[in-house]
């Protein structure tokens, strides 16, 4: 069905464990009241997107349909919370909710969004059906980063906690003092609160993208014809001469025989403007400005190359990007992308030449200075990797714009920690946490806060950070590495180990692989010496 904004799959997302909807069947209840609810509230359709297919539990078997990724593209999505919804290895939990929080925090909304109101709320609207224990809650508030503001479908009475139902025997005994068509009701406004808002931003981000092009005519000539003829085979009789302004480059009718052929001229000129316009909307004008065309065909190469980058293409990202250059040697960005192509390939002294290069011709490319800095950083020079890092920072807050910002001053925490300075490193990314926890890159931050209060021997803390940043990206082998050495500096010998061996999972470096394989053993048999003891 598509969502009332292009580039959408669905307006609503209904996430839920089969467990729920078995018996009375509450979720599919829920589903189509909030509907009907949802008909009322809006002139639009809203799509709302909810599988009934029982899919449930995650095992290593599981083939995963491909097309959910494209469903999770939506405006707001609903967690149906419960007891069973809470569980990290469940399908909702893992492929649904996590999935949508990273991939809504990329999107050109972003995770939170400010209402038209002036307040600040997440597209995740979670409905709860049960209270939870504090175990769950807490995993849930990790998650969110805050506050579970869910809206309640709980009944609650002395030994009782189910989901509320659309006709109850007893409603007045509900502890929660709620009413299910009300809360039907508050779950549609919520809805029309966020979309609302999203629909105002997307039109004003539309609006920002129009511009007009100033196109002079240059030609000089006096034109001493009776018949102009118009594109579209309009022919207008006219007598005397056609004459341009000297500098203007505006034509003068000087006589006509119709006094009504200054009607006909507005309307034509009126309707070129607009035709002109839309080609240069459509970037169908680019033959009068060549260089313009030749850097925004290399933006085309160079957006080609990412995506090959990021599938591990390497030798069609070169193509791509040598095919950039050749159209226009000059665009920084291409330049800072072979950058991190060679960082990829493993070409360190020539990613520090390519971003050199990028740098001079473009010293606001935060991406140039990053790569700079990444590259130093792999070759140990922290010195300069430091300086490099500070710099991206720097261009990114002058500009006000995050393309590096949040990686490079959680990066620069990183560099901190390797160089053994962990109190700069929890300095500057609790500062980071607090000002950017929207960030889609945020559970980088949280990973290396942790390890610097894991340096520090503060093992709460670095559990705490170090759960939030798994949390949020659960295959980032490093997070697990420091999440197990968390647990192992805490005591918790069962945790570390498990946590260990799903490092050794995610980790791709064989020579990691076998030094953790040796630790792990090593702690297992410490471990089980201590329980027989």
């Amino acid at each position: 069905m598509g969502s009332i904004i292009p580039g959408y799959n669905y307006d609503v997302f209904i996430s839920y464990r089969q467990k729920d909807n078995k018996g009375e069947r509450w979720v599919s209840e829920f589903v189509d009241s909030l509907k009907n609810e949802l008909e009322s509230t809006f002139k639009e359709t809203i799509s709302v997107y909810f599988d009934i297919n029982p899919t449930d539990g995650l095992l290593e078997t599981h083939d995963v349909d491909a097309s959910l990724n494209e469903k999770l593209h939506c405006l707001v999505f609903i967690p149906i919370i419960s007891r069973t919804y809470c569980d990290p290895k469940s399908f909702a939990w893992e492929r649904e909710f996590m999935a949508f929080l990273e991939q809504a925090s990329r999107d050109q909304f972003g995770l939170k969004i400010k209402l038209l109101n002036g307040n600040f709320e997440s597209r995740v609207l979670p409905v709860r059906i049960h209270d939870l224990s504090s175990t769950d809650l807490r995993l849930c508030e990790d998650i969110l980063d805050g506050e579970l503001r869910a809206i309640d479908f709980t009944y609650k009475s002395p030994g009782v906690n189910r989901p509320l139902r659309g006709v109850e025997d007893h409603p007045h005994d509900n502890l929660n003092k709620i009413f299910y068509r009300d809360q039907i009701n508050k779950v549609a406004n919520a809805i029309d609160e966020i979309i609302s808002s999203l629909r105002s931003t997307h039109n004003q981000v539309n609006t920002a993208n129009w511009s007009f092009r100033d196109n002079g005519n240059q030609n000089n000539d006096v034109f001493n014809d009776d018949d102009i003829k118009i594109t579209g085979g309009i022919k207008l009789k006219t007598r005397g001469i056609i004459s341009k302004k000297n500098r203007g480059g505006i034509y003068k009718l000087v006589k006509y025989r119709n006094k009504n052929i200054y009607k006909w001229i507005a309307t034509i000129l009126f309707i070129t403007a607009i035709v002109l316009f839309a080609l240069g909307r459509k970037g169908q004008l680019n033959f009068l400005n060549p260089g313009k065309a030749k850097r925004e065909l290399a933006k085309s190469h160079v957006r080609q190359a990412v995506t090959y980058i990021n599938n591990k293409d390497y030798d069609a990202a070169k193509a791509e990007l040598d095919l950039a250059l050749s159209s226009d040697p000059k665009y920084s960005y291409a330049w800072s992308s072979l950058a991190a192509l060679s960082v990829k390939q493993g070409n360190l002294n020539k990613a520090i030449a390519e971003s050199i290069k990028a740098v001079d011709l473009d010293p606001t490319n935060s991406e140039a200075a990053y790569n700079m800095a990444y590259t130093l950083d792999d070759k140990k020079d922290y010195h300069q990797a430091i300086k490099w890092y500070k710099t991206a920072i720097r261009i990114d807050s002058t500009l006000k714009k995050d393309s590096t910002l949040v990686p490079a001053y959680s990066a620069l925490g990183r560099v901190y920690n390797n160089i053994n300075q962990p109190i700069d490193a929890i300095l500057i990314l609790n500062k980071v946490r607090e000002q950017y926890s929207g960030s889609k890159y945020i559970y980088l931050v949280y990973k290396n806060l942790g390890n610097a209060y894991l340096l520090q021997e503060q093992t709460d803390s670095a559990l705490k950070y170090l759960r939030l940043s798994r949390g949020i990206n659960p295959i980032e082998s490093e997070t697990a590495m420091f999440l197990a050495k968390a647990y192992e500096a805490s005591g918790q010998m069962s945790r570390s180990i498990e946590i260990w061996q799903d490092y050794i999972d995610l980790e791709k470096d064989s020579i990691k692989i076998n030094e953790a394989k040796r630790h792990l053993k090593e702690i297992t048999i410490r471990h089980l010496q201590e329980i027989i003891k």
